[in-house]
C-alpha cells in the first residue's frame, strides 16, 4: 500500500509540474517591436490627417450668364392705327406672346437685359419729333412674364412724351420690380450666386457736349465703388442702317473699357454691327432690333441675341471669354412684322453668322463659328 501511495504521489507531482510548465509556456513577453510599429503607423496616420486639415480650401467658383437683345419698342408709333399693330397683338395673344420663343433662354440665364425704346405712359404731351413710341404702363408685364430682369433707358425715345412720360415709365418699372439704368441712375441686380451686377446706360448718338459721356464714366466709377462684381454698359450710338461702327463708337467703346466696363452692349442702328475684343473685354456695337412695335414691316429682319458667361474664382473675375450669338429674326414672317422674334433656322443662321463675321472683320479680334460661338483669333 505504501508503494502504491508513493506511485500516486509521484504521478500527482509529475502532473503538477506539467501543468506549471504549460502555464509558463502560455505566457509570452510583450512583442515590443510589433507594438512600436503600431504606434508609428498610428502617429503617421494622425500626421497625414493633420496635413489634410491644413491644406488650402477648395476655390469657390461661380458663373454668371448675361443675355442681351436689340431694341425693344413695346408700343406703337403715334401714327399707327389699331389693326395689325403691336396693341392688337397684345390684346389677341397676351403679354407672354412677344418673347415666347426666347423665354426658355431668358429663364436659364442669370440676367436678361433689353433696350427699352418706348415711353410707357398715358401722357398726351407728345414731343415734336419724327417718331414717337408709346405703350401703356401694363406692358411691363411683357418683360416680367418672360424672365427679363433689366432694361436700359438710355436712348433717343426716353423723352418722346416729355418728363411725365419718363416718370411714368420709371414708375411702371419700379412697380414691376424691374431694374433700369438711365444716365446717372445705375441699375443693380444680384444673382442667385450673390454676384452683384451693375448696368450703366446713356444715349451718345451725337456728342452732347460730353454730358452723357460723363454719365457713363461716372456710372462705371460709382458701380465699382459700390462693390459691383460685373459692370455692363449699354450705349445708344452709331448710325442708323450702318452695319459698321463709326470712329466715335470705337473711341468710346475703348474709353469705357479703360474706365472699368466688363461688357458693352450697343444699340440704335436697327441692324447688326460687328463685335470687337478690346483688352480682353467684348464690345457688341449693335444688336439691331428685337421685338419692335414701331415698325410694322422692317426691311431687315435679321438680328441676334448675345450671351456671355463670366466666371469668378473666389470672387475674382477671370479673363476667359465664353460667349455666343444666337441668330434670330425679328418676326416669324418675311412680309410683315408679327412682333414675335424667333430663333433663325439653319439657312438663316448661316447668313447671319457670315454677316457678323464680315462686320467684325475690321477689328481683327474675334469671329463666330457655325454654331455662333465667339472665338478669339490667334496671332499669326
Amino acid at each position: 500500500m505504501r508503494r502504491n501511495l508513493y506511485k500516486v504521489l509521484a504521478l500527482l507531482l509529475v502532473a503538477f509540474m506539467l501543468v506549471g510548465c504549460g502555464k509558463a509556456g502560455g505566457e509570452t513577453e510583450p512583442d515590443t517591436e510589433k507594438n512600436s510599429e503600431a504606434v508609428t503607423e498610428e502617429t503617421e496616420s494622425v500626421e497625414e490627417t493633420e496635413k489634410e486639415t491644413e491644406k488650402e480650401p477648395e476655390p469657390v467658383v461661380s458663373t454668371v450668364t448675361i443675355t442681351a437683345t436689340g431694341d425693344c419698342a413695346l408700343g406703337v408709333l403715334e401714327t399707327h392705327g389699331y389693326q395689325g399693330s403691336f396693341h392688337s397683338y397684345y390684346d389677341s395673344y397676351g403679354e407672354a406672346y412677344f418673347f415666347e420663343k426666347f423665354k426658355e433662354i431668358f429663364e436659364n440665364d442669370d440676367l436678361t437685359l433689353i433696350n427699352l425704346e418706348v415711353s410707357l405712359t398715358d401722357s398726351m404731351d407728345i414731343v415734336a419729333k419724327e417718331f414717337n413710341i408709346k405703350g401703356p404702363k401694363k406692358y411691363t408685364g411683357i418683360m416680367a412674364s418672360s424672365a427679363v430682369e433689366a432694361c436700359s433707358l438710355g436712348n433717343n425715345h426716353t423723352y418722346d412724351y416729355g418728363q411725365k412720360g419718363l416718370e411714368d415709365t420709371i414708375s411702371a418699372l419700379q412697380e414691376a420690380n424691374l431694374a433700369y439704368a438711365y444716365n446717372d441712375i445705375v441699375a443693380y441686380y444680384t444673382t442667385d450666386e450673390d454676384v452683384k451686377v451693375a448696368i450703366v446706360s446713356a444715349s451718345i448718338i451725337a456728342s452732347s457736349g460730353g454730358v452723357n459721356e460723363k454719365y457713363l464714366i461716372s456710372g462705371i466709377q460709382s458701380a465699382k465703388e459700390s462693390g459691383a462684381d460685373l459692370v455692363i454698359v449699354a450705349c445708344h450710338w452709331g448710325t442708323e442702317g450702318d452695319n459698321y461702327a463709326n470712329d466715335y463708337q470705337r473711341k468710346w467703346g475703348h474709353d469705357l473699357i479703360d474706365a472699368g466696363a466688363d461688357l458693352i452692349i450697343g444699340n440704335h442702328s436697327h441692324c447688326l454691327q460687328g463685335v470687337e475684343q478690346y483688352k480682353g473685354k467684348i464690345i457688341c456695337y449693335s444688336l439691331g432690333n428685337f421685338s419692335f412695335g414701331a415698325n410694322r414691316n422692317p426691311g431687315n429682319k435679321d438680328t441676334a441675341v448675345y450671351q456671355q458667361t463670366f466666371t469668378f474664382v473666389d470672387g475674382v473675375l477671370q479673363s476667359d471669354i465664353t460667349a455666343k450669338m444666337i441668330p434670330a429674326r425679328v418676326s416669324g414672317y418675311n412680309n410683315y412684322n408679327n412682333f414675335q422674334p424667333i430663333i433663325a433656322n439653319a439657312e438663316q443662321a448661316s447668313v447671319i453668322i457670315k454677316n457678323l463675321n464680315a462686320y467684325s472683320a475690321p477689328y481683327g479680334g474675334v469671329y463666330f463659328d457655325e454654331q455662333g460661338n465667339l472665338l478669339i483669333k490667334t496671332a499669326e
